[in-house]
């Protein structure tokens, strides 16, 4: 009578296991499983090894019970940049200060997260959960003020569109070249 209780205790327990996050070296292999389970695609590039510059380790992604849950919405890629395949990859993604981090939308065509900023515990946690349904959400309108002119709108000073830096998603068309 024990034993069958022993055995379902055993198996409630093997079954409650997390399992471990599988964290890719390879771009192609993981675009093409994030395509396969329809996930957004965690991209980290780091610079080499060598490097006197900070690196996003595998470690920091998986620190805490709560992150890794987090990364279980994502497939999740570590590259290299000192590789020959890991510049192409960085190169692809216009070769931006590195550590570089994006977020690939769920259908492996706009990313809609890139930064090459330091990322702190809190950061890594907003980042993942503001991310993980893997959609892109447009801004909100320009509200304007003032009269139009010329039939051009004039963002309002200090608003998201006055500075050069925000131009919009990068399309990912030539993402396949990454997989040779």
């Amino acid at each position: 009578m024990n034993a069958p209780v022993a055995l379902l205790c055993l198996a409630a327990a093997l079954a409650s296991g997390t399992s471990e996050q599988t964290i890719h070296t390879d771009y192609g292999t993981a675009w093409k499983e994030a395509q396969a389970r329809h996930l957004p695609l965690l991209v980290v590039l780091n610079p080499s090894p060598d490097s006197t510059g900070s690196r996003v380790e595998n470690e920091l992604l998986t620190r805490s019970q709560h992150r890794r849950d987090l990364l279980a919405n994502y497939v999740v890629a570590v590259i290299d940049t000192s590789t020959e395949k890991g510049e192409r990859v960085w190169k692809q993604f216009g070769s931006a200060p590195l550590p570089r981090v994006s977020v690939i939308d769920k259908n492996q065509k706009l990313q809609i997260h890139r930064a090459s900023a330091p990322l702190v515990a809190e950061d890594w946690n907003l980042l993942l959960e503001k991310h993980r349904a893997g959609l892109y959400v447009p801004p909100p309108p320009a509200v304007v003020s003032g009269p139009i002119v010329s039939g051009t709108i004039r963002p309002l000073a200090g608003s998201y569109l006055a500075g050069p830096q925000l131009t919009g998603p990068f399309v990912m068309q030539s993402a396949a070249n990454c997989f040779t």
